[in-house]
């Protein structure tokens, strides 16, 4: 790394606190509590930033868990009559970042190449296993991330890190042939049903949003193992649905114009699956 490189100076200079960090969500939490130290980076969904980071978000980009969590509560204070999101100082942030991967990519890797050997040295000095996720809240690939000194890509330069995403891209799937530390989930969308079992029965795993507070015994006939204890996608089994809850959104909320009164929707989106659908087995 350029010797000239001062990482408080330039977060500094853009006004950031940090690109990615380890323990930001309640599941990464869960995933420190099972012993794995996971540092994850969230951009600017969709293309909240004026680029496009999640090619196959057509179907959940609205109800996308960017709206949940911390940023829900900032959201809900600045959510229109149409249920539109308009500012959060968590998605300001999270457009800033995404922004500089576009402007000044060296830049942008050399924060990142930064943060993740200090996640990594804490991870050692804890006896804990570390990984990591470089899509919270996007789909990008990995060999978009480079090193600008040497070239080689975040797989490539960090080849004993255990690297893990979900994507809703089926052609990633092939980056799993081509690098060994490189775990990937097919997120199921409501319209990539062929894709999704394709792939589990090549040994897969396919993230399955389920709305309510338990989750199915199968989906489509495939045994589901329960993706929110942890997000160490790497330890599930093959050919398994990973069922996820859903998480209300700031989306879920609008403004009724009729009497000024905050209103709660249903997700009206296909990649939630409810409770009457057909594929759903729900005897134990």
């Amino acid at each position: 790394m350029d010797k000239g490189f001062i990482y408080t100076k330039e977060k500094a200079n853009l006004g950031i606190s940090y690109l990615g960090n380890a323990n930001q969500s309640a599941k990464m939490h869960k995933s420190y509590e099972n012993g794995t130290l996971t540092y994850c980076l969230y951009l600017a969904p969709w293309n909240m930033s004026g680029h496009q980071v999640c090619p196959g978000g057509q179907y959940c980009h609205e109800f996308c868990l960017n709206g949940s969590g911390h940023n829900k509560a900032a959201q809900l204070q600045q959510v229109d009559n149409g249920g539109n999101v308009l500012d959060s100082f968590v998605n300001r942030s999270r457009i800033k970042k995404t922004k500089l991967f576009y402007s000044d990519r060296d830049l942008f890797m050399r924060l990142l190449i930064h943060e993740i050997r200090a996640k990594m040295e804490r991870a050692k000095r804890l006896q804990m296993g570390f990984s990591v996720r470089l899509n919270g809240t996007s789909d990008l690939s990995p060999e978009l991330f480079k090193d600008p000194d040497t070239g080689l890509n975040i797989l490539e330069l960090f080849p004993n890190v255990q690297f893990y995403d979900y994507t809703k891209v089926p052609s990633r799937i092939k980056l799993m042939e081509k690098y060994h530390n490189y775990d990937l989930t097919l997120s199921y969308d409501g319209h990539n049903a062929d894709e999704c079992k394709n792939f589990l029965e090549q040994g897969g795993k396919v993230a399955v949003v389920f709305f309510g507070g338990k989750l199915p015994k199968s989906f489509w006939g495939y045994p589901i193992c329960d993706g929110n204890e942890y997000d160490m996608r790497y330890l599930d089994p093959a050919k398994h649905i990973v069922g996820l809850h859903y998480h209300t959104t700031a989306s879920n909320y609008y403004i009724d114009p009729k009497d000024g009164i905050r209103k709660y929707r249903l997700p009206n989106s296909d990649f939630v699956v409810m409770v009457n659908n057909p594929d759903v087995d729900w005897v134990f």
